[in-house]
């Protein structure tokens, strides 16, 4: 029995020793084998140019909302925006999205590549791939598109296509505007060669 325990002394004498020293080599080992930081390498998520931010500024993601005078809701947003620098209240835009949410319930989003908006006049002239959608199932594309928040008129400068249900319409411009005195239902009004093609289905 005393054999064992004197055994089992030197072993944890041995280990006491030992052990502290394998930790230290481990230690050092970490060290020597750390990859060093080169303090001119650039930083890999640093692509944005100072200059061009500094010389052009821009908002990111503005978004714009109210209610027209005839108490229709509409939104317009933008992956970015350009303020004018002789004017501020005027942003070029672009990838912009308009939603507006007519009094009788139907719903219109629009889209483009660009957008000149005013926030002064609270226009908004739209360029480049426009699509109006609404959700009775019409899509009108057009070349332009300028929108009146106020008055909630809608018309184009350039020809447009319509899609719908059973139908499809080309004409020279366009322009949704409310009938009568400005609280009647809106109406979507065709000018300048006019072509129809309607397709009943069986």
């Amino acid at each position: 029995m005393r054999a064992y325990d004197n055994a089992y002394s030197r072993i944890v004498s041995w280990l006491k020793v030992l052990l502290p020293l394998l930790a230290l080599a481990i230690l050092s080992t970490l060290f020597l084998v750390a990859r060093t930081i080169d303090p001119a390498q650039d930083i890999p998520f640093s692509d944005i140019d100072i200059d061009e931010l500094m010389n052009e500024p821009r908002i990111g993601a503005p978004t714009f909302s109210g209610m027209t005078e005839g108490g229709a809701a509409f939104s317009l947003s933008a992956d970015r925006a350009v303020p004018d620098p002789e004017n501020t209240g005027r942003l070029s835009g672009s990838d912009v999205r308009a939603a507006i949410d007519l009094p009788e319930g139907i719903r219109v989003d629009v889209a483009s590549d660009t957008a000149e908006i005013d926030n002064d006049a609270r226009t908004a002239g739209m360029t480049g791939n426009v699509e109006v959608a609404s959700s009775n199932g019409m899509t009108l594309t057009s070349g332009d598109l300028t929108i009146d928040f106020d008055a909630l008129r809608l018309w184009t400068d350039s020809a447009v296509a319509l899609t719908g249900p059973e139908m499809t319409l080309d004409a020279g411009r366009a322009e949704l505007v409310s009938e009568g005195d400005g609280s009647g239902p809106y109406v979507l009004v065709f000018k300048d060669g006019v072509k129809l093609l309607y397709d009943p289905k069986q």
